[in-house]
């Protein structure tokens, strides 16, 4: 059996990635082991307080849908998968909302939003659009009706991993593999009087949780109660610990556990204004469900340019002050994977942490944003202990390259190959079974019941490969 660490090396001799660490190359990464990769994770993730903000990009080998460079027939596709019925006229209004036929999914649910807004606001019943002779008229209930069919169909998007399509190895026989060495890793290589990791994602899909689940390990999520559940923030203050049976002391605090921070939402958070009991005020509540939901129930920021106002409501403006919190203490680390940096409300608060916290720093993992792929390629040994600018090499103009030119030594950027985040998480220190263990610990359990029935057992080993 080939492991992913024999699979990159077995690749082509070549530069498989760059580190920076203050704007000067660390190491060119041309093997899948590279030590100072592994060193500098390792002094993270014993700093006090460790801060993990996971983006869409953490979940691409999952099937993450792709928001940028859609072409209007694959805007519709979406759609149908979502299991929904776009219309001729939806063919149509796309046509000319991205006349380019390359959209994105953020500027093409602008225009609609903007465009049923103005026909709200002029008290008109449609909106014209396009320009001249091309020129045509939409009814108002056509353009929202399609917006609303995008949000659902991203949403549905975002239902991972997806039924029917074919992941790559090793993700098409063990899809959350990746996230729970990431998160067993985490949480095994921390000393245990440390304080709990604090996981923030953007991420809508329900990964984290259910790999955290296969991995037996508890997680604070800000929700109270079992059968009701309700986002109750006050939650973020509770820990979990080990107790006597009998006596109920406690013995020790237990280990494994995290706090989920879900800054944009969640495909099982649903909007509920159900009266209080006691004294009939309505009030906004979330709840978890995992039955279907319309559009307003779904409580979710969609990429559209009004999410920065978005996060100034209920729940996103109490999660993101939690952000703002965690990144502002002493001694603190943020371990970023997955993020472009897309997102002004949450950059605001990394970047000004990083102007007023000299206690602060980060490391951020990105396979594409810094180099070219050609340009990456020409790199050599000799490159290292050298700035970017001093390569020969245009970087892109992008946040995180800006991060990697960055002249402070307590920021990191680590791209290429190994930026991916299913690299980073076999990168961070830690036993090569720890993401495996409940794949492995099923064949035993099978063994053994075989063995037990008088089935011959399998060759020995085999079972845990």
């Amino acid at each position: 059996m080939t492991t992913d660490a024999q699979a990159i090396d077995s690749e082509e001799e070549g530069p498989k990635g760059v580190f920076f660490v203050g704007g000067i190359v660390k190491e060119v990464l041309t093997t899948a082991e590279p030590p100072g990769v592994r060193d500098h994770l390792s002094s993270l993730l014993q700093v006090k307080n460790l801060v993990v903000l996971l983006g869409s990009g953490a979940s691409f080998h999952l099937g993450s849908p792709q928001t940028r460079n859609l072409t209007n027939q694959q805007v519709l596709e979406l759609i149908k998968d979502a299991g929904g019925e776009p219309t001729t006229a939806d063919g149509t209004l796309l046509a000319t909302t991205n006349p380019t036929d390359s959209g994105d999914l953020e500027q093409l649910l602008n225009g609609l939003q903007l465009a049923a807004s103005l026909a709200t606001q002029a008290g008109q019943d449609s909106v014209i659009l396009g320009s001249g002779s091309a020129a045509t008229s939409y009814p108002k209930e056509q353009v929202e009706g399609l917006r609303q069919r995008v949000n659902r169909a991203l949403a549905e998007a975002c239902r991972l991993p997806k039924n029917g399509k074919q992941l790559d190895p090793p993700f098409d026989a063990d899809p959350l593999h990746a996230h729970r060495m990431f998160f067993s890793r985490i949480l095994r290589s921390r000393r245990s009087n440390l304080p709990r990791p604090r996981v923030f994602t953007t991420n809508y899909d329900l990964v984290i949780e259910s790999s955290l689940d296969e991995l037996g390990y508890p997680y604070i999520d800000g929700f109270s109660g079992t059968v009701d559940r309700r986002l109750n923030l006050a939650f973020y203050g509770l820990d979990f610990h080990r107790v006597e049976t009998t006596t109920q002391s406690v013995i020790a605090r237990a280990e494994g556990a995290i706090y989920l921070h879900k800054v944009h939402g969640s495909l099982n958070w649903r909007a509920s204004t159900d009266p209080d009991r006691l004294t009939g005020l309505e009030s906004l509540e979330v709840k978890q469900s995992d039955t279907a939901a319309e559009n307003d129930e779904l409580v979710l920021i969609y990429p559209t340019s009004s999410k920065e106002g978005d996060t100034l409501a209920y729940p996103y403006s109490d999660l993101l002050r939690l952000l703002g919190d965690a990144v502002q203490q002493e001694d603190t680390a943020v371990l970023v994977a997955g993020y472009g940096f897309a997102d002004p409300h949450i950059n605001r608060l990394l970047l000004r942490s990083l102007a007023t916290n000299s206690a602060l720093n980060m490391l951020v993992a990105d396979p594409f944003a810094v180099l070219e792929d050609a340009d990456l390629a020409t790199l050599t040994a000799d490159a290292q202990q050298r700035q970017l600018i001093e390569l020969g090499v245009t970087p892109k103009k992008t946040a995180i390259a800006a991060l990697a030119s960055a002249s402070d030594s307590r920021i990191a950027v680590l791209t290429g190959e190994h930026g991916k985040f299913t690299e980073l998480a076999r990168l961070i220190p830690g036993s090569s079974l720890q993401g495996e263990a409940p794949t492995a610990v099923a064949s035993l359990i099978e063994a053994l019941e075989q063995a037990a029935r008088g089935i011959a057992p399998p060759i020995p080993g085999s079972a845990l490969l």
